[in-house]
């Protein structure tokens, strides 16, 4: 599959999306079979790059249950410390997720 290379629009370059490599195509005007030779070889050069992983999300910490669980108790005390105005709400709530004040 090559879909994710493209010609980006607004600078007329070839591109890879997973790796990111741009390239000009060939000075302009040029015969269309010299474009097209272009254009393949960048897309025989890009076929093996790989989608990046995207980045973790919340939800996916919490997944993890024991150290996701950690994590968003540490960024809510986090939040309670920098924001102390909304302190009482905050703290409800995080009494609400302490795992000691759950039942086993």
């Amino acid at each position: 599959m090559s879909d994710h290379v493209i010609t980006n629009s607004l600078n007329g370059k070839f591109k890879c999306e997973f790796c990111g490599t741009e390239e000009e195509p060939p000075f302009m005007p040029a015969p269309i079979n010299v474009i097209i030779d272009a254009m393949d070889y960048f897309i025989d050069t890009h076929k093996k790059c790989k989608r990046p992983q995207p980045e973790a999300t919340m939800s996916e910490y919490i997944k993890g249950f024991n150290s996701g669980y950690q994590f968003v108790l540490h960024e809510i005390e986090t939040y309670i410390k920098q924001y102390p105005d909304n302190k009482f709400a905050l703290q409800e709530l995080l009494s609400h997720l302490k795992m000691e004040d759950k039942p086993h």
